[in-house]
């Protein structure tokens, strides 16, 4: 009978000890916030965020649309001499000592090979008059700006300088064209450009290499 007792007490230590035991703090949780697969989860959905971010269209620069110009036998994009037209004798825009632009050019040369390039500017028939010889090397290179006098000059080409774009207008369907500045229709009378308002204002291309 003692020994039925003994037991019974054995198993009901037993029993607090393992109860004493329940009251120990459970291993710590790691925090959602905080824990390495919630960064994990985190970073995943910043870098979809950021790839899925739609990047802006660059600006597209305009250009003048020169198409007719083309149909009607003015060369664009070439190296061409910009001469009088009718006048019977050979007076080509030259570019001269000091970057002076004027119509002294009788035979071909560096200096009077020009090229019609579509400005880049909104509108019909604008251009530049960019010297070949003048935009070999990178950079802005140069172009033929308008004056308030009566010779041309070279400067380096500036986007939306207006005195560096030209408006070439059709005379008839022959491929010849008047020239207009800023100031004005382009005259040349004995081969120097004039503010007199007298002069010639027909002019054509003829192609450089020809």
């Amino acid at each position: 009978m003692r020994s039925i007792v003994l037991g019974a007490t054995a198993v009901l230590g037993a029993v607090s000890l393992t109860a004493c035991g329940s009251n120990a703090k459970p291993a710590a949780q790691p925090d959602p916030v905080t824990s390495p697969v919630a960064n994990v989860v985190k970073e995943a959905s910043t870098a979809a965020a950021t790839k899925a971010k739609p990047k802006p269209k660059p600006k597209k620069t305009p250009t003048s649309d020169v198409r007719q110009l083309v149909r009607l036998g003015i060369t664009i994009n070439e190296g061409v001499l910009i001469d009088v037209a009718d006048d019977g004798v050979n007076r080509w825009l030259q570019v001269g000592k000091g970057g002076v632009v004027d119509f002294t050019g009788t035979k071909r040369l560096d200096s009077t090979m020009m090229s019609l390039k579509p400005a880049p500017v909104k509108g019909r028939n604008k251009v530049l008059i960019k010297p070949p010889f003048w935009n070999e090397d990178l950079g802005a290179g140069y172009c033929v700006a308008d004056t308030k006098g009566a010779a041309l000059k070279l400067e380096v080409c500036r986007t939306g300088r207006t005195q560096q774009v030209f408006t070439v207008v059709p005379a008839g369907d022959s491929g010849q064209f008047e020239l207009r500045g800023t100031y004005g229709i382009i005259r040349v009378d004995n081969g120097k450009i004039t503010t007199s308002g007298q002069g010639r204002t027909g002019l054509q291309t003829i192609k450089y290499a020809s």
